[in-house]
């Protein structure tokens, strides 16, 4: 088994069996069911699942033997890897993507519908991964959202997202996580170029903390944050792919940070940065970057400078920085860094794709590296 599938069979074996009998100590519909039956169950029931979120929030003192690390110890944060190298957030996100898949399914394709026993690690892609040549609309929907399905207060809103098109929501993008309310979302959708603006119940609830890679609660390297910087902040150009003269220094032997420092100010990229508030820490990341990596990623699929920034601390995020080291530093073997060039030219990256797509795509390439190689 891989990486991903060992974690994803260890995941779905928690669900099933501890987290349900805990959950079964509040809900009586979940104890009533079959042991075998529950989880499947109340993936298909919004209603349920929402509850169980619920439950999982205000009682989560009962789950700390479930919650640990792989040291067994208690793990009190989403953002925190567990035993089985996913952290709750990825979990989480796991469980709702697989609820809307489901939904989906009954709603638009209900003769493909089938009953899905695991939840599927749609968040992370393994290598290999094709899709077949006929899609249902359900399916079309699912690949077009899936990247925005991340947070448990989104349960409620499956049923309003699967009565969008997804050449709308490829086009709102990331505002879909500003609408935390089924209004805000008819609004969205009414006017997809309009503002969301967030009424006070609304408005998420963000930790004092700048959002590492999963930041709790309910924030993602996904997902945004609050818009409100202290300073004015100058748009960053979009669908303009970096110069190689602005970003590398004069030599080329290595990335020059400072060129990125107007866009790291940028709250859409600060949202999916790992560890964003340590900007020394990514400073020195991207100094360690080599020219030849840098020039094969951007002229090879025309990135910009925050898609750049962004698939680089990823990849570093996922990897550790020994390994970046030797991926993407100034004697990276060019071979390697060409071949994530050719995945990403397959999966459609290039200068107009959204950052929040190629933070997923650099996950999916590291994905089996899991938190392991972050030891260094």
């Amino acid at each position: 088994m891989t990486d991903t599938a060992t974690a994803v069979f260890r995941i779905n074996g928690t669900l099933q069996g501890p987290v349900v009998d805990i959950l079964g100590q509040f809900l009586p519909e979940l104890k009533a069911l079959p042991r075998e039956q529950a989880y499947d169950r109340t993936l298909d029931d919004l209603d349920l699942l929402s509850r169980c979120f619920q439950i999982f929030r205000k009682e989560r003192p009962r789950f700390r033997y479930v919650l640990v690390d792989e040291r067994r110890r208690p793990v009190g944060e989403d953002n925190v890897p567990l035993s089985c190298g996913r952290t709750l957030a990825e979990v989480i996100a796991m469980v709702v993507r697989t609820a809307a898949k489901r939904y989906f399914r009954r709603r638009l394709a209900p003769a493909a519908t089938r009953a899905e026993t695991e939840v599927r690690a749609e968040a992370l892609p393994e290598e290999g991964h094709t899709h077949s040549a006929a899609r249902s609309p359900a399916d079309e929907l699912y690949d077009a959202i899936k990247a925005y399905l991340l947070h448990e207060w989104q349960v409620p809103l499956v049923p309003a997202y699967s009565e969008m098109d997804p050449a709308l929501v490829r086009r709102v993008g990331a505002k879909i996580l500003d609408c935390r309310e089924a209004n805000s979302l008819a609004r969205l959708i009414a006017d997809p170029d309009a503002p969301v603006h967030l009424a006070d119940d609304e408005a998420p609830q963000v930790a004092a903390a700048t959002p590492s890679t999963f930041a709790a609660p309910f924030v993602s390297p996904f997902a945004p944050v609050a818009k409100a910087p202290t300073a004015p902040v100058a748009p960053v150009q979009h669908h303009s792919t970096a110069k190689l003269d602005d970003v590398l220094t004069p030599d080329r032997q290595r990335l020059r940070a400072e060129a990125f420092t107007q866009t790291l100010l940028d709250p859409e990229v600060r949202a999916i940065l790992p560890n964003a508030d340590q900007i020394v820490r990514i400073g020195d990341v991207l100094r360690g970057v080599g020219g030849q990596p840098t020039a094969a990623l951007v002229e090879g699929l025309g990135l910009r400078k925050d898609q750049l920034a962004v698939m680089l601390m990823v990849a570093q995020d996922c990897i550790g920085s020994t390994v970046f080291g030797r991926l993407f530093g100034p004697r990276a073997d060019p071979e390697l860094v060409t071949r994530i060039v050719d995945r990403a030219r397959l999966r459609g990256i290039g200068p107009t794709t959204e950052v929040i797509e190629c933070a997923i795509f650099m996950r999916g390439v590291f994905a089996r590296f899991g938190h392991r190689a972050r030891r260094d």
